[in-house]
């Protein structure tokens, strides 16, 4: 039980955090800067935070990212 309260903790952590980033110019700046350090001091653990900035779109320019395909001779990177 202890485990699945642990996940659902984090869990309701990242969401108040993705939405405090899409309302909270500064927060969302404070992201950008350094990502690690301003989600951990808020609580997400380290190795959530990659996970965390790919999911909410904070951690990319909008390219696809880490994807290879070679289908009829294309490759999206």
């Amino acid at each position: 039980m202890e485990i699945s309260d642990s996940l659902t903790k984090v869990h309701n952590l990242a969401i108040n955090l993705a939405e405090r980033a899409k309302t909270d110019e500064e927060f969302r700046a404070q992201i950008e800067r350094d990502p690690l350090g301003t989600l951990t001091s808020a609580g997400l653990p380290s190795e959530i935070v990659g996970d965390f900035l790919r999911d909410s779109g904070l951690g990319t320019d909008g390219d696809v990212q880490g994807y290879w395909s070679i289908c009829f001779g294309s490759v999206i990177v």
